[in-house]
Formats: structure tokens, sequence, C-alpha cells
């Protein structure tokens, strides 16, 4: 690679932007002297339930804490959870949380979803988590024919793919800094069940019946109020998060617009390199995770050139404490994985970028 033609700086994989107006807002958010759970993570709860459509929402701290409430709020506790290895580690680890004895179920090679087919329920089994992977829903009517009990959506890559959050029994989203609505960390739960919606509200302050900023009221701090569960954790959101969040739900359609982009004139510039198989589409593009030959050689070589890659994912499957979890074989994640490279994609990039990306992808390929 000619040195003029480095960057000077490494592109990366990912990386949250945001706008000036938001960055005002949280402005006034630090200046209000109110940053803990308010009046911003509610509105932010309101607007982000009419986007996604479900009746109600729950901020919480991270997607990881959202997904152990999802658990929690049902009552479950040991028994079998059942999850892809083809995800990040909070899938799995919240079963250990709540005594449940975790097992890995293979994927679909195209889409990197759970696959229904090799699901395999038993009379242990208490709550599935289907991962909507890279964006791409997760099959969870197929699911639903083999499996009456919880079904947990993780929808943390599919703000705001359609149809997300609509089929299982209830939903987490994350906010976590790389994704597609990026906020630095936080999560939330969607539900249309009421009585749901309720119990979690106290399971995100310990299970505390009201919240501080409600307790404040016009006059003076009222410090009576009851505690009728132990269940929770101290997992809401506040409201420095939620103004960011807003923000940025302003932005969704026009941040995941750009990947859409991206993703399209990357598709259009490998379609005919043999060595790669171009990834099935994505709405949200929350990685652009191609099958390619000599991934490792190629991530050496992009990295030479000043451009940061990943792997999503090294499966669960594949790491030392998580190996337990394997109960039957998973021929498709051995394989895929060991081919999956990821490539910057986020709405940051400049087309001078992603042309200089493009031509390093492809001058490997000719060596």
């Amino acid at each position: 690679m000619d040195a003029k033609l480095v960057p000077p700086e490494m592109i990366p994989v990912l990386r949250p932007t945001i706008d000036e107006q938001t960055k005002k807002e949280l402005m006034d958010v630090l200046d209000s002297g109110w940053w803990g759970q308010g009046p911003k993570t509610f509105e932010f709860e309101k607007q982000f339930a009419d986007r996604v459509g479900a009746k109600f929402a729950i901020g919480c701290n991270s997607g990881t804490a959202a997904l152990d409430l999802c658990l929690k709020v049902h009552g479950i506790k040991g028994g079998e959870l059942i999850t892809t290895p083809m995800t990040f580690v909070a899938d799995a680890i919240v079963g250990e949380w709540n005594g449940m004895d975790v097992t890995f179920a293979d994927i679909e090679e195209d889409s990197l979803n759970i696959d229904p087919e090799a699901i395999h329920v038993t009379p242990h089994t208490k709550a599935i988590i289907a991962v909507d992977s890279h964006g791409r829903l997760a099959n969870i009517e197929a699911i639903r024919k083999k499996f009456d009990g919880l079904i947990i959506e993780d929808a943390a890559h599919a703000m705001h793919t359609p149809g997300a959050g609509k089929k299982a029994d209830i939903t987490i989203w994350s906010f976590q800094a790389v994704k597609s609505l990026p906020t630095g960390d936080g999560g939330m739960i969607t539900t249309n069940d009421e009585k749901i919606y309720q119990k979690l509200r106290t399971l995100t302050w310990l299970g505390i019946e009201k919240s501080t900023y409600e307790r404040v009221g016009n006059k003076r701090y009222t410090w009576d109020y009851d505690i009728n569960q132990a269940d929770g954790t101290k997992a809401y959101m506040i409201d420095l998060i939620a103004t960011i969040g807003l923000g940025q739900l302003r932005r969704i359609d026009e941040m995941n617009a750009k990947r859409r982009a991206i993703q399209a004139t990357y598709n259009e510039a490998f379609k005919d390199v043999p060595q790669i198989k171009i990834p099935m589409y994505s709405h949200t593009v929350q990685y652009y995770t191609m099958q390619c030959a000599k991934r490792d050689e190629l991530s050496d070589y992009l990295a030479s050139c000043n451009i940061a890659t990943s792997v999503h994912f090294k499966p669960l499957s594949e790491m030392t404490y998580w190996k337990k979890a394997v109960k039957k074989p998973l021929p498709v994640t051995n394989r895929v994985w060991k081919k999956l490279l990821t490539l910057p994609v986020h709405d940051g990039l400049t087309w001078t970028q992603v042309e200089h990306i493009i031509k390093s992808v492809t001058d490997f390929y000719k060596k």
C-alpha cells in the first residue's frame, strides 16, 4: 500500500455521532441539576414505545440489565435457557444469574440467527432468547411452534428494523455506544402487558414502589415509600442518557439510511469478488459482516491500511467457560464464524473512507 494513500488515522469499525441540538439539550439537563431518572427518561420511554409500536417501555442502564429483568419479571428461576452462541455474552450470562442451565442452539448460515430447527425443547426449558443478529429478525414464529413458554426478543441490533418487537412475549433494545441508536450505554424493555410494565417499574429500582423524581413533588421530598419485593436491581435509565436517546431517536432514520447506503455500496463493489460472500440484507446494518477467504490475513492487511476490522462474533461456544452450554453439535456456527469479518459501517464514515476500504479489500484479493 502506497503510504500516500493510507489515511493518517485509523478508520474505526463503529463510531457514535451526535448532533449540535442534542449537545445543547444535554447541557440544559446538566445545568438543571436533575441528572437522574426524571422527565427526560419518561419522555424517551414514551417516544420509544410509540416508535416501535409497543404500549409500554421501560428505560434501563444497559441492554444486559434489561435481559436480566425480562427473566425476573416473569418469575423465571432455574430450568433451561436456550439461546444462540453467535452473540454477546449477555444473552447467556443472564441465565446464570437466574439459576438456569444455558444451552446453545445452532444458527442459520446466512442470517446468523438462531435456527428454529436446531432448538431442542425439553421439559426443563423455561425461556428462549432469540437475537435479531446484525439487525435481521429472528424467526420467532417458527420458534413459537416448538415452544409455548417465554420468548425474549433481543433486538439490540434492530433499532429500528420493521417488525422488531412484534412477535415475542417481551423485547429488549440496546443503546450501547456502537449500536445504531447510541447513547453511550443504556437499554429499553418493551411490552404490551400492563401488569408486567408496572412490575418492571419497581424492579428497575430495587423493588422501591416510586422513583425519587416521583417523590420530590411540588413542595418537598417525600421520604415515605414501600418495598414489596426483593428481585429488583438498580437498573433504571437516567435523564442524561435519555436526553441523548431523544436526540438519536430524531436522527435514527437518517443514521440507518447512511448505513444502508454503505451496505449497498459494499455489496456492489464485492459482488463479483469470488473470495467474498456478501452478507444478507440488514435494515439497520448494525454490522457489515461478510464471509471471506483468508479472513485473518485480510484483517491484518486492512490494519496496515489504517482500516480497523472486527469479528462479529467469536461464538460463545468457543469461550472456555461457555463450552458447558454446548449440548449438541453446532456445525454451522463452527464453520461460519471462522470466515466472518466486519468492515467499518457507521453514519460518520465519509465516502472517501468507504472508497479507501473498498479499494484496500479488492487490492488484497488481487495480490
